[in-house]
């Protein structure tokens, strides 16, 4: 058995099992506290609305990466032996590209 030779209560309790209870009992009603406010939903909330100051408008004006759309369409050069069951024959038109 472990013998404590620190500071007593007046019941011979060590002090520090008093510390170490009354920190777990903080630390339990904290916890509670903490979890039921939506912390993460008020701090996304905040930072994704689009007025001016906030860090997603800065983002949003001035990007960090130029954007390209890429598209690309196809011609079917035979519907009518696609529509009979044919392999299409397909001729590529493009790509398109859009800034």
């Amino acid at each position: 058995m472990l013998h404590s030779t620190g500071p007593l209560l007046n019941g011979g309790t060590p002090l520090y099992r008093v510390a170490v209870i009354i920190f777990g009992i903080v630390t339990l009603i904290a916890g509670v506290i903490l979890s039921s406010v939506p912390w993460l939903n008020i701090f996304i909330m905040k930072n994704l609305r689009l007025w001016n100051g906030t860090i997603s408008f800065h983002y949003w004006q001035r990007p960090g990466v130029t954007r390209l759309t890429k598209v690309y369409i196809f011609n079917v050069t035979n519907p009518e032996g696609f529509l009979t069951g044919e392999k299409p024959k397909l001729v590529e038109v493009g790509p398109f590209v859009y800034r």
